[in-house]
């Protein structure tokens, strides 16, 4: 990757991901190195395999990351221009904290310091079962509850001092999972003394006006959020990605998180697939009629299918259309080469997008 040479992703220097069993220093799918499994939060932190990922984008090789994967580094690979909001720039560019954790890094060989923000994923509890992402519904219960409300109060033992920033879930719903629904509704900010935000990933089905009035502790720091939907119409919502939705309660509820005031930033996120990708300009008109009079940071990121093995290999190829032999390969190419230039938009496949004909 000889285009990244002389930039650096903040990511592996300040936040780690902890899911049930795995840990990652950046989103599963974005990184082939994984962190030591059934380890606590300090010993996946300061690990060998977390030296040997922040070495490697120290040195410009990124050999730990999948550049089709991660959008950040298939706009800059691909379009010579990083994108709006990425964590990866030149090393002058970054803020004085990233500076200084680099620094400590190339004296020490390791951080000597914590993970300033920690993304809880060990509950993978939803009351959605959509294709791209399980095959049946998931919902923890007695033991992996506790396990959870454990895994929360290690977190805070060890870091809670020093810890800015939680990110809540990625693998699940926080308003579905019990343990994070709790930690929401009982939110203590004396444990967490330095917390600036709290980052919500959702798929909205349950973000209601009053399960958000069920948790007024945390609504100073819920400055941002990520809204996973799949879709733009009610049928392809309802019946082929969100499985168990119901698609006017969401759009009711898009509406209200739309007035919810301390709430800046909203990303809305879109698994492509075969399934929906005719939907992709209608998605951005749709998210754009419901926050355009909100006044708040819109971003809208469309994403490669992952087969997380909820797919048999043939039921993936039909569905992957990044595919350059799938037979509507071409047909979603036309579909983002009529998709106007949009500085809002974010997505991972510009390695088949050629920048100079299609703008987005």
């Amino acid at each position: 990757m000889g285009k990244l040479d002389g930039y650096i992703c903040s990511v592996p220097f300040h936040a780690i991901e902890m899911h049930e069993t795995k840990r990652f220093l950046c989103c599963a799918s974005w990184l082939t190195r994984y962190l030591p499994e059934n380890t606590n939060i300090k010993d996946a932190w300061e690990s060998e395999e977390a030296n040997k990922v922040r070495a490697s984008i120290l040195d410009g090789s990124y050999k730990y990351c999948n550049s089709k994967q991660c959008p950040f580094i298939n706009q800059i690979v691909h379009s010579g221009n990083p994108a709006p909001y990425s964590p990866i720039a030149k090393k002058e560019q970054h803020t004085t904290q990233v500076k200084s954790a680099v620094q400590e890094f190339e004296t020490h060989g390791k951080l000597l310091r914590g993970p300033k923000m920690v993304q809880f994923s060990f509950d993978s509890s939803c009351n959605l079962k959509c294709p791209s992402c399980r095959i049946e519904m998931i919902m923890s219960s007695g033991e992996k509850i506790k396990k959870s409300e454990k895994e929360i109060s290690t977190i805070q033992e060890l870091y809670g001092n020093s810890i800015t920033s939680l990110y809540i879930t990625g693998t699940g719903d926080p308003f579905v999972a019990v343990a994070f629904r709790k930690f929401l509704r009982d939110f203590d900010k004396s444990q967490w003394p330095v917390l600036k935000r709290i980052h919500l990933h959702t798929n909205a089905t349950r973000w209601t006006k009053e399960m958000w009035e069920s948790m007024p502790g945390v609504h100073p720091y819920v400055k941002s959020c990520e809204i996973s939907i799949d879709a733009a119409t009610k049928d392809t919502y309802e019946n082929k990605t969100r499985l168990n939705g119901n698609w006017d309660d969401l759009i009711q509820n898009l509406q209200f998180i739309s007035t919810i005031p301390n709430l800046h930033s909203v990303k809305t996120s879109f698994v492509v697939q075969k399934a929906n990708y005719k939907e992709i300009p209608l998605f951005v008109e749709l998210v754009e009629s419901i926050f355009k009079q909100s006044r708040k940071e819109i971003r809208i990121f469309f994403g490669r299918i992952t087969n997380w093995g909820t797919f048999t290999e043939e039921e993936f190829k039909e569905e992957n259309i990044f595919d350059t032999d799938h037979p509507e390969h071409q047909e979603f190419l036309k579909v983002m080469r009529d998709l106007k230039y949009h500085p809002r938009v974010l997505h991972n496949f510009y390695d088949i997008l050629k920048r100079k004909t299609v703008l987005i």
